[in-house]
């Protein structure tokens, strides 16, 4: 029955993406695939601009800012049309219609093939609609959420959960989301999030996958099925991220980050790119910096993700124009471009100086303080991680390495791919640089975008595997073919008799890709799970006590917590703001000084309860979401045997969860 509820903030974050999306595609007389690969980060680029100009303007964050500018945008548009390229209206666009929705139908079908796969694992791994993860970041995450819904702001530039008083600019994309799903379904904000987790894994993620197999490997019913199947055959992405941090914002980021490829290989026209999604030079250019705009704000280190793959198409690009070479037509035969060739090496030059610069700029701003991640594996047990398709996780998928392997060689031996080996190559290296190696400050160079975390490096490989091992797969049918065809033709029907051996390939592929997915699976499932384990966030128990907190806490009261427990989701479950809603931030001094003192020092800490007005206590004891001896529970420390505080009283318990009022002062 929950499963059957949670079918309405599933179609709300559905919805949200289509009414904010659909109308710039439609303002640009798109059609086909590229009508949902142009409407996908148009909807997240609209949430991205309008939850920054809502605030500004005095409105509160809901559907109804971004209702506004998806329609000024979808005018703007098409008052631009003309300038922008638009294919106009006319017998031909009447022709291409039935083609198009053809094409529409093909790519959605093929994203649901591997989207549901994603989908049906998560569900078994999270097991309840509203499961909530057990891992450190969640709690900012969760009540990051609740926070713009009392405040009315979702904009990136007044968050300031973690610093009171002190805002900063903090990507706000996931929250702002996931938040309109909140509002429009009236569902809770952990149903919510797992609602907008499973569409960005198994949605957004499988039509920009689609995109950039395409956007590689060339149009076509086969390519198009082949990416379906293997969009689901890369356990370190979506699934690991799902399970890891969690870090929710990192995995939304990397999920738009396709469409941002995609428009990258469009404008430098590499591969079949344009012949695979047809789209005007405008749109183009739109498309780069939509998906560009909305994969920052969700999370900014997917600019350097991007330009680590970039590296390899931009200087493919430049050596081509720098030799004029010819390029890609729009029949896939390879033309002279009508460019003047000093201005092809003028511009190419241009680019990489500006490419180069942005490497620079990225990596000078976008380094990061937290860099304390080692490497968890050798050179030798690295590289094997990577070998076996499997990066930072237990096992190995073997067949999609193979598939891997035959796509490199495919595209060694085209000249005309031979950046898209570049591009898997240079993922592989940050990873292996991350998995290999201890800290050192070489290491911090270049991997501290990332925090030094081999696991969001890992989650990044599969964005250079995937159109390999299409590019592999699609090889791989070709050379299987005539041998099949032979088979179907030994008995009438011969055509259902090939429909079913490619039906049967299409499943083999699918199945075949799913053998690393286990410990990915297993990894999302402990990340989620209650039972009493070594490092705990929430438990039964305590989750039980907080669904009832607002029953017990009237409105507008604060209460004192550890938030290195599950106590902190107060905030997040029963709307009652709790003195320190996530362990990473910088509180008021007296806060600690109260909790520290509860105990050792009953008087200090009625002096504070009455500075700071806070009479309730949250008791979750010393279960910890990090391990007890970090240094994030030293403030904590004191916060224990609070039975023994003369100035408590019991309220309520579940179990050892107990809710206290400050009464003995």
């Amino acid at each position: 029955m929950a499963w059957l509820a949670f079918a309405l903030p599933l179609g709300a974050a559905i919805a949200v993406i289509a009414v904010l999306g659909l109308p710039a595609a439609f303002a640009l007389r798109l059609r086909g695939l590229t009508m949902l690969v142009v409407a996908v980060p148009a909807a997240f680029a609209v949430l991205a601009v309008a939850s920054i100009l809502a605030p500004l303007i005095g409105m509160r964050w809901s559907i109804l800012p971004a209702l506004a500018v998806a329609a000024a945008l979808a005018v703007l548009l098409r008052l631009l049309r003309r300038w922008l390229g638009a294919p106009p209206r006319g017998e031909a666009a009447r022709r291409r219609g039935a083609s198009s929705w053809r094409d529409f139908w093909i790519g959605l079908g093929a994203a649901a093939i591997g989207g549901g796969v994603i989908a049906i694992t998560l569900i078994a791994a999270i097991r309840t609609p509203g499961a909530i993860s057990q891992t450190f970041d969640v709690n900012f995450h969760l009540n990051a959420v609740r926070y713009i819904m009392d405040g009315g702001s979702a904009s990136p530039f007044t968050m300031d959960l973690t610093s009171p008083g002190q805002p900063i600019f903090y990507p706000t994309l996931w929250h702002a989301f996931v938040t309109l799903v909140a509002q429009l379904s009236g569902a809770a904000i952990p149903v919510a999030t797992n609602a907008v987790l499973l569409v960005v894994s198994a949605v957004v993620w499988p039509i920009g996958a689609l995109a950039l197999g395409r956007a590689v490997a060339g149009p076509g019913l086969r390519v198009t099925l082949i990416t379906g199947a293997l969009l689901a055959a890369f356990p370190n992405f979506p699934l690991f991220l799902a399970g890891y941090g969690v870090i929710y914002p990192n995995l939304f980021a990397y999920a738009l980050m396709p469409f941002l490829l995609v428009a990258g290989l469009q404008l430098l026209n590499l591969g079949p790119a344009r012949r695979a999604l047809p789209m005007p030079l405008g749109t183009r250019w739109l498309l780069l910096l939509g998906a560009l705009g909305a994969a920052v704000l969700a999370h900014p280190n997917v600019i350097h993700g991007a330009l680590v793959w970039g590296a390899v198409p931009v200087a493919f690009a430049a050596i081509r124009a720098l030799r004029g070479r010819p390029v890609p037509g729009p029949a896939g035969l390879l033309v002279r471009p009508h460019t003047a060739p000093a201005l092809r090496r003028a511009g190419a030059i241009l680019g990489v100086v500006a490419f180069a610069a942005a490497v620079v700029l990225a990596w000078v701003a976008g380094r990061t303080t937290d860099t304390a991640w080692q490497g968890f594996y050798g050179p030798r047990s690295a590289a094997l991680q990577l070998i076996g398709g499997t990066p930072h996780l237990e096992g190995h998928a073997w067949t999609v390495s193979l598939l891997v392997l035959l796509g490199a060689v495919v595209a060694w031996r085209h000249r005309a791919l031979r950046w898209a080996l570049g591009s898997a190559a240079a993922l592989a290296l940050f990873y292996y640089i991350a998995d290999a190696f201890p800290a050192a400050e070489w290491r911090t160079f270049f991997l501290s975008p990332w925090y030094n975390d081999p696991r969001r490096l890992a989650a990044l490989v599969p964005f250079g595997a995937l159109p390999l091992a299409v590019l592999g797969a699609r090889a791989g049918w070709a050379m299987l073919r005539p041998g099949l065809r032979r088979i179907a033709a030994l008995r009438p029907p011969a055509a259902r008799r090939r429909a079913l051996l490619a039906a049967f390939g299409l499943l083999f592929l699918l199945a075949a890709g799913q053998a690393g997915t286990l410990s990915a699976e297993q990894y999302v499932r402990t990340s989620y799970d209650t039972r009493p384990q070594e490092t705990q966030l929430l438990s039964d128990d305590e989750r039980r006590l907080l669904e009832r907190l607002d029953e017990e806490v009237p409105a507008g009261e604060v209460i004192a917590n550890d938030p290195l427990n599950g106590s902190a989701l107060g905030y997040a479950l029963a709307d009652r703001e709790v003195l320190f809603p996530h362990s990473g931030g910088i509180y008021d001094p007296r806060g600690y000084e109260l909790v520290d003192s509860l105990v050792g020092d009953p008087a200090a800490a009625c002096e504070m309860s009455r500075e700071l007005e806070v009479h309730y206590v949250l008791d979750f004891g010393k279960q910890y979401v990090l391990e007890p001896s970090t240094s994030r529970a030293i403030p904590f420390a004191q916060m224990k045997h609070l039975d023994r505080s003369p100035i408590l009283t019991e309220l309520d318990r579940q179990g050892d969860a107990v809710l206290y009022r400050i009464e003995g002062c």
